[in-house]
């Protein structure tokens, strides 16, 4: 049995990519019906050498579209690198990220899945083979800005639960579930 990259990669970065514009969207309401500018809740961090949560969003959205880039051999788009200063900004760079992935073909991303692939980090020049660097690298990294977006936004008080992170399809899952017991 084969492997397919693009079937570990896209459906569940377009899952996470999907979440979070519906978590930044309930955020929106949050900071609105509070009272709290939304420029504010961007900036909120769990500790000071952390990410903000627009700079979470910003490299949740790069990882995703870097990490596509170099498995389907393409080029990344380009990068907004300023962290945005509210939600809506926030909303379109996901939707921005969504259509990068969403322009890749399975056959791009196809091939040896022990094709080097290279990545160059702030600390070093590292070397993976394809499948290699989408499973231990590639997902952590991803899951972890993800996660850490979520955790911020709900800290704040925003009213989201472990379904949201999941996403529309898990819900729908679930729902269709508990009707059939």
């Amino acid at each position: 049995m084969s492997i397919s990259i693009y079937t570990i990669a896209v459906p569940p970065y377009r899952q996470m990519l999907s979440s979070l514009d519906f978590v930044l969207e309930r955020a929106s309401e949050f900071a609105r019906e509070q009272g709290i500018k939304e420029g504010d809740l961007m900036q909120r961090r769990f500790a000071h050498d952390m990410f903000t949560l627009a700079e979470q969003i910003r490299h949740g959205c790069m990882q995703l579209s870097y990490t596509i880039a170099r498995l389907a051999g393409v080029d990344a788009p380009d990068v907004q690198m300023e962290p945005d200063t509210n939600i809506a900004d926030a909303r379109t760079r996901v939707a921005e990220t969504l259509a990068f992935i969403d322009s890749i073909t399975p056959e791009q991303m196809e091939g040896d899945p022990e094709r080097v692939v290279d990545v160059k980090t702030r600390l070093a020049a590292l070397k993976f083979g394809a499948l290699e660097h989408l499973v231990h690298y590639a997902n952590p990294q991803v899951y972890f800005h993800m996660t850490t977006i979520y955790d911020l936004l709900r800290a704040e008080g925003v009213q989201i639960g472990k379904g949201d992170f999941l996403g529309h399809d898990f819900k729908a899952m679930i729902a269709a579930a508990t009707k059939l017991q």
